[in-house]
């Protein structure tokens, strides 16, 4: 199949649509991404990209298609210029083509504007659509952004119906997302729970990171440092066992929150607490494997609860314990596979956890063998991208339907 991939982030983003193109890829068909200039998650277009250079290209035996689109920067203004940009210039893209795919796949992580090219390309060549589902909106809008405004929200639900309604199929990476979804009066039969994925990590030759030391308990949390993570209760927790030596806080990765964390970090003498910074996705997997126990955290909010985030699966493929701080589809999955610890978003709570999880270190082993198991069945990257596979080929075929079998 030709296949169109529209979204705002790829390689060199570190996005799990890179691996889904490259996957496809291998499997035969032929991928056109339509993105812009990479600048996740710091809001600065990376280096050796920009509106006054050479930004189409092949990656992984995917055509990348780049669209002068504005950073985001750091203030909702940049945000927003960053969404009209990318819907502008895509549409530009899509009056311009004449080239006819079998499928379009757009992947929804914010903003939920990234699927109008999408509508139009459909408008154009009557392709069917298949929209990803990774943030609910307007509801990020008002639980990440703060907006509350009538008028603005009222504009990002006829948005939404829009997309929805001329999606063929909308993929939901959460059975919470699915019946959200379906109360706004989308069909049930156009919705189906497809999971994210990750590639499965190899720890063959690995060596732990120099930073570890066996004689400590260590705890990591590992991606997007953003409001929305709630990594204050981290911090806090750190706080509280800041007298224990021998347990360490990890944190990887980067984003807006990063720098308060660093001073709030700093500011309170949490010299058991290190920000690593960005890193490649292999040492990030190393961090992860090699710690104790991986860290999970949303922000208390009903929508939160509703999300199953990326990061679950990497924990999992990882072969790492799980301690989340969350509710909802998360803590359900992580009790399902008996591979973690749930607390509350309370520090004083956490923290007694993490010291009853150092004495039970039989059932740390038992839970990473369990984590593994459970995305080996659920989550592996074969599985769903069959799935994806088969359901675009029926469409095609003109014989839609099925479901996610786990």
């Amino acid at each position: 199949m030709k296949i169109l991939v529209v979204t705002q982030y790829f390689y060199p983003e570190t996005f799990r649509v890179n691996s889904l193109c490259t996957e496809l890829v291998k499997r035969g068909h032929d991928v056109t991404v339509l993105t812009g200039f990479p600048q996740y998650p710091r809001g600065k277009i990376y280096d050796g990209y920009g509106f006054n250079k050479e930004y189409n290209h092949k990656w992984n035996g995917a055509k990348i298609e780049r669209l002068k689109v504005l950073p985001r920067g750091k203030t909702p203004i940049g945000l927003l210029l960053n969404c009209i940009t990318f819907v502008r210039e895509g549409k530009k893209w899509v009056k311009n083509c004449t080239e006819k795919f079998d499928a379009v796949y757009v992947f929804e992580v914010s903003p939920v504007t990234v699927g109008l090219p999408a509508v139009e390309y459909k408008e154009k060549f009557g392709t069917p659509v298949f929209f990803n589902v990774q943030d609910l909106w307007p509801e990020n809008v008002e639980v990440v952004l703060g907006i509350h405004n009538k008028l603005v929200i009222n504009l990002i639900n006829k948005i939404v119906d829009k997309i929805y309604s001329a999606s063929d199929k909308i993929l939901c990476s959460s059975n919470g997302f699915v019946e959200n979804i379906k109360a706004r009066g989308v069909p049930a039969e156009k919705l189906v729970f497809w999971p994210q994925f990750c590639d499965e990590p190899d720890f063959t030759n690995a060596e732990k990171p120099e930073i570890y030391s066996d004689d400590d308990f260590k705890i990591v949390f590992a991606g997007n440092i953003g409001e929305a993570q709630g990594l204050d209760l981290l911090l806090e927790t750190a706080d509280r066992l800041k007298d224990c030596s021998d347990i360490k806080f990890y944190i990887v990765g980067d984003g807006r929150a990063r720098k308060r964390l660093e001073e709030t970090a700093k500011a309170n003498g949490l010299q058991n607490v290190f920000f690593l910074g960005k890193v490649s996705v292999d040492a990030a997997d190393r961090y992860i494997h090699f710690a104790d126990c991986a860290y999970l955290s949303f922000k208390d909010n009903a929508v939160f609860n509703m999300t199953i985030p990326a990061k679950l699966q990497s924990y999992m493929a990882c072969g790492t314990p799980i301690l989340a701080a969350a509710g909802g589809e998360s803590a359900e999955i992580i009790k399902k596979a008996d591979c973690g610890f749930i607390s509350t978003r309370n520090s004083a709570e956490l923290s007694e956890i993490i010291k009853q999880i150092i004495c039970s270190r039989d059932k740390i082993a038992e839970m990473r063998k369990n984590a593994y198991e459970f995305y080996n069945r659920n989550f592996k990257k074969e599985n769903t991208v069959d799935y994806l596979e088969n359901i675009m080929s029926n469409f095609v075929s003109g014989n839609a339907g099925g479901t996610f079998n786990r």
